[in-house]
């Protein structure tokens, strides 16, 4: 039990990452739909 205790502040920086990550995939997907939309429009 004691292994898995140590493990807990790993998993929690893994985590931040991930949620880091996700942020910066959700602002691009985001930004990809605006270029969609304009290219869109302009045809």
């Amino acid at each position: 039990m004691q292994f898995v205790g140590l493990l807990a502040p790993i998993a929690f920086v893994f985590a931040l990452s991930a949620l880091t990550q996700v942020g910066a995939l959700k602002k691009e997907v985001e930004d990809l739909r605006r270029q969609i939309k304009q290219l869109s429009t302009t045809q």
